[in-house]
C-alpha cells in the first residue's frame, strides 16, 4: 500500500520561478524512488482574448494551453533529469485549480500531489487546504527553501491507524535513502487541570508522559506489525491545543528535512475536512516540507458520497 503511494505523482505548477524548485524536486523524488509517472500539471482560468490583442500578437493565434505546454515542456526538459523507465507527461488545463487537481488525480490513479508553498502567493494557501481536504491522494509540500535531501523525517505520532500509514511511508522512505526517523507525540493535556504551575514544568509529570508513550508506541508497533525497533518516540504536553508549532519545533531542534503527518477526513458535514495540524504545518511561512499521508481508500468513498 504504501509503494503505492510513490507510483503516479502529480506536480502542480503555476508558471512562477516557484516552478523551478518543484521540478528540481520532483526529480530528486524520482531518482530515489522510481515512480512510474509524473504528470506536471497547470490549470488556466477559461477567458477570452479580444481580436484586437489577437491581432497585435499573432503568435496568440496558437491556442493558449498550447503555448503554455511549451513553456512547461521546456522548464521540465531543463531541470527534470531522470527520465529512466519514467512516463513524463506535462498537461494544461482550463477550470478551477481545486477542481481540476482534484479529478486529474481521480480519472488517472494519482497516489501524491506535490505542490509548492510560498509567501509571496496570495490565496494559495487556500489551494493547498482545499487539495489538502479532498484529494485522494497524499500531498507533499515544499517551499523555494526546501533542499533536495532528505537525511532525517519526523513523524507525528497519535498511535491510530492512520498514523501507521505515516510510520511505514516513512520506513519505505528510509528503506531507499537510508534517512533516519524519529517520532514525536505530542501528549494533549488541558493547562485548566493544573492551575499551580504549567505541566511542562512538573518534572515528575513529564516522566509519567515519557513512560506512557513509550509503551503506546512500543504496542503501537507491535499492533500494525512495523519493525522499526532502532526507531523511538518523544513526547512533550501539549496545554494550548498548539500540536503543529509543538511538532514544527521539533523538527527544527532535532534537524529533520520533512515532517510526515497522517490525517483523515474527520466529517462529510464539516466545514474542514482534514484536521487543523495538517492545516498549520502547511502554513507558508513554516518552511521544512511536510508530506501529508492520506488513507486513499477513505478520500475516494468520502468524494463518492460527495459527488452523488
Amino acid at each position: 500500500m504504501v509503494m503505492n503511494q510513490m507510483e503516479h505523482i502529480l506536480v502542480s505548477l503555476d508558471l512562477t520561478d516557484m516552478d523551478n524548485f518543484l521540478i528540481r524536486y520532483s526529480n530528486f523524488w524520482a531518482k530515489n524512488f522510481k515512480p512510474k509517472s509524473i504528470t506536471f500539471l497547470h490549470v488556466i482560468h477559461t477567458y477570452d482574448i479580444s481580436k484586437e490583442i489577437v491581432s497585435a500578437y499573432p503568435h496568440l493565434n496558437q491556442p493558449l494551453p498550447e503555448i503554455l505546454k511549451e513553456e512547461m515542456d521546456e522548464k521540465v526538459n531543463e531541470f527534470f533529469e531522470e527520465r529512466d523507465e519514467i512516463e513524463i507527461k506535462t498537461v494544461v488545463r482550463e477550470g478551477t485549480i481545486t477542481e481540476s487537481i482534484v479529478q486529474y488525480t481521480r480519472k488517472n490513479d494519482i497516489s501524491l500531489i506535490i505542490m509548492g508553498k510560498k509567501i509571496s502567493y496570495q490565496g494559495r494557501g487556500r489551494i493547498i487546504r482545499k487539495v489538502m481536504s479532498i484529494a485522494p491522494a497524499s500531498v507533499l509540500l515544499i517551499s523555494e527553501t526546501s533542499q533536495a535531501r532528505l537525511d532525517r523525517v519526523l513523524v507525528k505520532m497519535d498511535f491510530s491507524k492512520i498514523n501507521s500509514i505515516a510510520l511505514k511511508t516513512a520506513q519505505y522512505i528510509n528503506e531507499h535513502t537510508g534517512t533516519d526517523i524519529t517520532c514525536h507525540h505530542a501528549y494533549k493535556l488541558p493547562l485548566k487541570y493544573f492551575p499551580k504551575q504549567p505541566p511542562e514544568h512538573d518534572e515528575k509529570l513529564l516522566k509519567e508522559v515519557q513512560s506512557h508513550t513509550k509503551k503506546e508506541f512500543s504496542k503501537f508497533l507491535k499492533r500494525y506489525k512495523i519493525d522499526l525497533n532502532d526507531v523511538s518516540c518523544s513526547s512533550s504536553i501539549d496545554t494550548e491545543n498548539e500540536e503543529a508549532e509543538i511538532l514544527y519545533t521539533q523538527a527544527l531542534t532535532k534537524g529533520a528535512d520533512m515532517i510526515i503527518i497522517g490525517t483523515k477526513i474527520k466529517s462529510e458535514f464539516a466545514d474542514i475536512l482534514v484536521d487543523s495540524t495538517s492545516e498549520k504545518l502547511a502554513e507558508s511561512d513554516k518552511n521544512i516540507k511536510v508530506l501529508v499521508v492520506k488513507d486513499r481508500k477513505q478520500t475516494m468513498n468520502f468524494l463518492k458520497a460527495l459527488l452523488k
